[in-house]
């Protein structure tokens, strides 16, 4: 599969979801749990967000009250290469 390169929003968005979920795939978190970093809001974070459920790297999974996301295998994948680097630096 190609690899696209990510913009550094969808790497924080990414990084941040893998956080709430504890690097989890079966863990659903609501949007306020990973997009709630100031530098996560905003049209251009709304805008890379649906792009990475668009590529497959998030999923959105609707519950009785709310939306929530899931890391895709892509996104988890992804989520594995940002943990090396961080640990890297």
């Amino acid at each position: 599969m190609n690899d696209i390169e990510l913009t550094e929003i969808q790497k924080l968005i990414l990084y941040s979801l893998c956080r709430a979920t504890q690097g989890g795939k079966g863990s659903h978190v609501p949007k306020p749990y990973f997009m709630g970093k100031p530098r996560l809001q905003g049209h251009k974070a709304e805008k890379a967000l649906r792009d990475l459920i668009a590529l497959n790297y998030i999923l959105k999974h609707p519950t009785g009250s709310e939306m929530t996301y899931a890391l895709d295998e892509r996104g988890l994948e992804e989520c594995r290469k940002l943990r090396e680097r961080l640990k890297a630096l």
